[in-house]
């Protein structure tokens, strides 16, 4: 659209406005009309910041119309119409008169519609949303997104045992293999980036996807370390799942999902996302209080040429309680069963020939791409062979898991809470480890399989406004054979099992919806009584297990994240 014509336009929406507002400026303030002068005047008013946030009108002029369109006091005769008071009628108290023209109904209404008209036209000629535009399942679509820019110091204790002597283990059981670092601190950058919209496509249907920074090296984190040379960072898709609600107390979903458990991140990380399908019901108990039940199912790993896919399975009931007006506890007790996880040592060399590739072979294997560190692993290598080890678990995992929660509004508007996380893993058979091993010495191996997390918190949950804060203490204790490693919070210990320790944090809403936060996390690795005793000339000497090992880390957290 021409200048020329966005002036043209702005100036007979300007004057048909000047003529609606002197009109409701003189109009007589009968008590049958006062109702509709009021809206006219409301609606006027809009419309005149609607030309001025659209650039059709200056801020000046649009003053000087808003000043036309307030009611006049008596004896005003700005316009020229009416009579001015008689002399002394303002000091006597006697009653003013104003005489004004007869605008007729059908001339009010043609007024309003002409400018109704005239803004919709340079509306849909310059771009402004238009309703009657877009599709309607657009106009169910919401976005959102976050970017955290987070400062990272990883301290290591200088007692800590070397990463060599992890990295020399061969024989089953072998704990942390992969470590690559136990002793030079390092400070970092990293960068998460989220945005995603949700769909609403009927009242019973909807969708979601959000995008997420993070590479597929590992499911629990999607922070970025910054320092490629300023080449771009990997987005994947984060979620991408439909819902159907058909009743208010129900809901499916199945794709890419939000963890669809109660609990915290003990268990499950932030940034983590399952894949599959989950059922959520709810049920009112009486006044204050429901129950609740999710139970889902959810591939871990698949495979073209077994049966024996790997999957995760749980369910979880629990309820909401109002026990006060000022205090809700919400309780839950869940079970999970990951399938065929566990490793199986293989008893014959790998197939070679047409075979190859065509027969499972070594599929129990714990990836590299999910581990971490802490669980208990064995070698899946058959006897004969002479190559690098191949890795499993050496338990079986069914976590039983009960949650607990309170929060208290009692000191409002700073509500408190405290909640309470426990698991143990009931499948940890050391029988059943023996025989998955094959000749591996694994009769010693201490039952190590519960795990504990209590966090206390007060300050507003929700940072929205500024000002906002919140602040909180963590202690946890995290045996290794607890819950799978590779499925944790990457804060704690650098991710894993097998360590205790504490988390002390606290956030400032500095802006609405931005928050700066800082956090400091210290923990330690267990000692199950067989100490570590290496040759410093030949780290593959040692007795005891690498389990109890010294390994004390610090990891501090500066961050700025924004909401939007």
């Amino acid at each position: 659209m021409s200048t020329h014509l966005t002036a043209s336009r702005a100036l007979r929406a300007a004057l048909t406005l000047t003529a609606l507002g002197a009109a409701l400026a003189c109009a007589p303030a009968h008590a049958d009309d006062r109702v509709e002068l009021e809206q006219l005047r409301a609606t006027t008013t809009a419309l005149i910041q609607a030309l001025v946030d659209q650039g059709l009108l200056s801020r000046e002029r649009a003053d000087t119309l808003l000043r036309q369109t307030a009611p006049r006091t008596a004896g005003a005769n700005a316009s020229g119409w009416g009579t001015p008071a008689a002399p002394g009628a303002a000091a006597s108290g006697a009653p003013q008169v104003v005489r004004v023209p007869y605008i007729p109904e059908s001339l009010k209404a043609q007024i309003k519609e002409d400018v109704k008209l005239d803004v919709l036209a340079t509306a849909r000629e310059e771009g402004w949303a238009d309703a009657r535009q877009l599709p309607p399942w657009l106009r169910s679509v919401t976005f959102a997104g976050d970017v955290r820019v987070r400062l990272q110091s990883d301290r290591f204790a200088s007692t800590n045992l070397g990463a060599e002597v992890y990295r020399s283990q061969v024989e089953s059981p072998a704990w942390s293999p992969d470590l690559t670092n136990t002793q030079t601190d390092r400070q970092r950058l990293t960068l998460r980036a989220r945005f995603g919209a949700t769909i609403k496509v009927s009242e019973d249907v909807g969708a979601g996807i959000r995008f997420s920074t993070g590479g597929t090296s590992g499911a629990t984190s999607e922070s970025q370390t910054l320092g490629t040379n300023f080449n771009r960072y990997a987005v994947g898709i984060d979620r991408a799942y439909l819902r159907w609600e058909p009743r208010q107390d129900l809901h499916f979903e199945a794709g890419r999902i939000a963890v669809p458990f109660y609990g915290t991140d003990l268990l499950w990380p932030d940034d983590l996302a399952v894949d599959g399908v989950a059922v959520h019901a709810e049920r009112n108990l009486f006044s204050g209080a429901y129950a609740f039940a999710n139970v889902g199912a959810f591939p871990l790993e698949e495979f073209a040429v077994q049966r024996s896919d790997k999957w995760l399975i749980g369910a979880q009931i629990g309820a909401d309680w109002a026990l006060n007006a000022t205090t809700q506890l919400r309780v839950g007790l869940a079970v999970y069963d990951f399938k065929n996880i566990e490793g199986v040592r293989e008893a014959d060399p790998a197939p070679t020939g047409p075979r190859a590739g065509t027969v499972p072979y070594q599929l129990s294997q714990y990836s590299t791409n999910l581990r971490l560190r802490g669980n208990t692993l064995i070698n899946l290598n058959d006897p004969t062979t002479t190559g690098a080890p191949v890795w499993g678990l050496a338990s079986k995992f069914r976590p039983i898991n009960l949650t607990a929660g309170v929060t208290s509004k009692h000191f409002d508007p700073v509500p408190l809470s405290l909640v309470i996380d426990l698991v143990k893993n009931s499948a940890f058979d050391i029988d059943d480890i023996r025989r998955r091993a094959g000749s591996a010495n694994v009769d010693d191996l201490a039952k190590r399989t519960t795990g504990l997390q209590a966090r206390f918190q007060v300050g507003t949950p929700q940072l929205t406004q500024r000002g906002s804060w919140t602040a909180f203490a963590a202690y946890r204790k995290f045996e290794r054979d607890a819950w799978v490693d590779g499925l944790t919070d990457t804060t704690w210990h650098l991710g894993g099992t097998n360590y205790s320790g504490y988390s002390l944090g606290a956030s400032y809403a500095f802006d609405r919806n931005s928050t700066l936060a800082l956090r400091w996390t210290s923990t330690r690795n267990l000692d199950d009584g067989k100490r570590v005793l290496a040759v410093p000339t030949d780290p593959t000497s040692l007795t005891g297990n690498l389990s109890s090992a010294p390994l004390k880390i610090d990891v501090i957290q500066l961050e700025v994240n924004t909401r939007f």
